[in-house]
């Protein structure tokens, strides 16, 4: 029996977040990169399991739009989860405007 190494997305972006299948984001760090998200889930009995090098799809709680994360580091214990992830930069650049005030916290994470 082998396993396969292509990286997995994992869903949890607009719509898919709900009771039994949903995450908390417990803490946050900027980076020189961007953001990287301290994260803790559930694991369903049949789900796939998160591994490093995966790709997580997250989102705000009421809807909008999904930002995909890399996986860095998971473990687990039992069925919960607790992931630290870096967010993907995004497919579109903003223009950076000159002596601007910086855009608040969710505008970088969901532009």
């Amino acid at each position: 029996m082998s396993a396969s190494l292509t990286p997995t997305t994992h869903d949890y972006g607009p719509g898919k977040r709900q009771r039994g299948n949903d995450y908390n984001v417990y803490n946050f760090d900027l980076t020189p990169d961007g953001v990287r998200f301290y994260v803790s889930g559930y694991v369903r009995p049949g789900d796939a399991t998160i591994r490093q090098g995966d790709e997580l799809i997250i989102s705000p709680p009421g809807g909008g739009r999904g930002r995909a994360c890399r996986v860095v580091a998971v473990t687990y214990s039992g069925t919960l989860w607790d992931a630290v992830l870096d967010m993907l930069a995004a497919t579109s650049e903003r223009p950076h405007e000159p002596g601007a005030r910086p855009a608040p916290l969710s505008r970088l994470l969901y532009p």
